[in-house]
């Protein structure tokens, strides 16, 4: 497999301020991928062009905000058809907005929103019963024509920072994801017959964790 890269990037700014920008094109050839029977293709090709924006800001002495943003346009032939489709990590828009504000005493807190457009998959629009492997045949849609429900999490985190001794950190730290329990799809799956499309839910359900770490720092001599 091959690849063909142009990037152009611009910076402003440095430290607690920064704004950078990227823009990128590239082009694939000698792609290797899998059919829906697990057979691999190769000669493959394809294209991705999009953009990247980072922005961090400081408000004040103790908050700090951070912006990123991605969009992308990236196709591939498809393995099982030969066809030009949309690729199945083409996530088009991503989003993430996340803000630490320090607090007297070693304390922080920090949140984080996240937001992704749904990646694509195939649908299946039908099935035929095969006697000899008594087993359902399914007939797929057009390759990935359509696309999970878009995926949204809010994240928020407390942490205190303490020195032991001179050279001894200890930090704990309280941390719950998925605040608001949203449910983001993983995948679709089907039962035996293809009649029932099944959603399976995201591993990131609201979530709490919990703990502490300590560092001795050695110093040379």
């Amino acid at each position: 497999m091959a690849s063909r890269q142009y990037v152009l990037g611009w910076q402003m700014g440095e430290d607690k301020r920064i704004a950078r920008v990227e823009l990128y094109d590239k082009q694939y050839r000698d792609l290797v991928g899998l059919t829906h029977d697990k057979a691999v293709v190769g000669d493959g090709t394809g294209q991705a062009r999009g953009a990247d924006v980072f922005v961090k800001h400081g408000i004040g002495p103790y908050l700090s905000a951070r912006l990123t943003y991605s969009y992308v346009d990236s196709r591939r032939t498809d393995p099982s058809t030969g066809i030009m489709a949309p690729a199945a990590f083409d996530i088009t828009n991503s989003v993430s907005l996340i803000a630490d504000q320090q607090l007297p005493k070693g304390w922080s807190v920090s949140g984080a929103f996240r937001y992704a457009t749904g990646k694509p998959y195939t649908p299946v629009v039908g099935a035929s019963f095969d006697s000899v492997t008594a087993v359902w045949d399914p007939r797929y849609d057009v390759p990935n024509s359509d696309r999970l429900p878009a995926a949204e999490r809010l994240d928020l985190s407390i942490s205190r920072l303490t020195y032991l001794g001179p050279r001894t950190i200890l930090v704990y730290f309280f941390s719950l994801e998925n605040v608001l329990d949203r449910v983001n799809l993983y995948e679709y799956t089907y039962n035996a017959d293809y009649t029932q499309r099944i959603p399976i839910r995201s591993l990131f359900k609201r979530s709490v964790y919990f703990g502490a770490s300590l560092t001795h720092l050695e110093l040379g001599k």
